[in-house]
């Protein structure tokens, strides 16, 4: 049951859509507004929840409307297309963010706290430039090779290769081509340069967070992986338990359940949060590559075993499921993480 007020926002860049629907079910309004103008709606209107679809801008209102009384509620765009009825309109499109906010069943996304934008902008900025840098090196090799000349994999090797390729003695490649080439290194080299400029800038803020500090002790968990960790789960206060802010990174396994039997069917790998997920299965498998031979944790142990019954890879999503869970338990008692001995246990 709706005991509050519901402005359902159609966020834009320009023109936002707002519906308000009262606690009983009726419309008040579906109309457009300025950003100024759905200011003024958030701060004059009575505690009610707020509810958007997620966007860029999404925890930006949200962060707002929390600080005028509101609760807040973000949703899976995937999830509200289903309730709109008639075209793709902002009122259509704002009538549907309330209808779907009205389900049951239906999960919403925490708002994000200005740390963890500013932890997912730099983050969001390195991936987008480590894509840059392998676009370019693969074009740097592609450019070479039509022409015989083959450089191994690696930004060491491209380098060296590079090097040699564009010395004035090197006749392997037409000299009409060395300025182009040299003019694609130079660009290459320039994104390298930014690129570590940015990890070292994110690298600082990741160390200046007692929260992630407390997360680099986990293992299989660096310094992208800790926040991650803290960008998508915070101070664990939006999931009841460790299982559902696992499965809110898509770290679970996937349920069949007819008659009463439930089947486990693996995780589901378009759901989630993919970077996250990504990341923790990388440091899971190093954690596994390097287990010694009498293991002196409970969980080398658990994973010794593991790995003999169910393999390697299930074996690293079982421990990317138990990363989160414990990092939830981190971040939502604020206590450290000190692993279990096996002479303690």
């Amino acid at each position: 049951m709706i005991n509050r007020n519901v402005i359902a926002i159609d966020l834009a860049k320009a023109i936002l859509q707002g519906c308000v629907i009262t606690k009983h079910g009726e419309l008040l309004s579906n109309k457009a507004y300025s950003a100024k103008k759905l200011k003024e709606l958030l701060i004059n209107s009575v505690p009610s929840v707020v509810v958007m679809e997620g966007c860029g801008s999404c925890h930006h209102w949200g962060r707002f409307a929390q600080q005028h009384g509101h609760t807040v509620r973000i949703i899976n765009p995937r999830k509200v297309k289903a309730y709109r009825q008639g075209h793709k309109t902002d009122a259509n499109d704002a009538l549907a963010i309330a209808a779907a906010y009205q389900h049951i069943g239906i999960k919403f996304c925490p708002v994000k706290s200005e740390e963890q934008q500013i932890m997912q902008t730099l983050e969001t900025s390195r991936q987008l430039l480590t894509k840059h840098l392998t676009a370019m090196g693969n074009h740097l090799r592609a450019y070479v090779y039509e022409y015989g000349i083959v450089v191994r994999k690696g930004r060491k090797t491209l380098g060296e290769s590079m090097t040699g390729i564009l010395d004035e003695e090197e006749n392997r490649l037409p000299d009409g081509l060395k300025a182009g080439l040299r003019i694609l290194w130079e660009q290459y080299q320039n994104i390298e340069e930014k690129l570590k400029g940015i990890e070292k800038e994110k690298s600082a803020i990741v160390r200046q967070f007692e929260p992630c500090q407390r997360l680099l002790d986990l293992e299989g968990v660096g310094e992208v992986g800790a926040s991650l960790l803290y960008i998508n789960i915070g101070d664990g206060s939006e999931f009841k338990n460790g299982r559902q802010a696992a499965a809110y990174a898509g770290v679970t396994p996937k349920q069949h359940s007819s008659g009463g039997k439930t089947i486990m069917i693996g995780i589901q790998k378009h759901a989630g949060i993919k970077e996250l997920r990504r990341v923790l299965y990388q440091g899971a498998l190093a954690v596994i590559s390097r287990l010694p031979e009498e293991p002196r944790t409970a969980k080398q142990k658990w994973l010794i075993d593991l790995v003999k019954r169910a393999g390697i890879k299930r074996a690293c999503i079982a421990l990317a499921n138990k990363t989160v869970r414990t990092a939830w338990a981190l971040l939502s008692s604020g206590k450290t993480y000190q692993p279990i001995m096996l002479n303690e246990a």
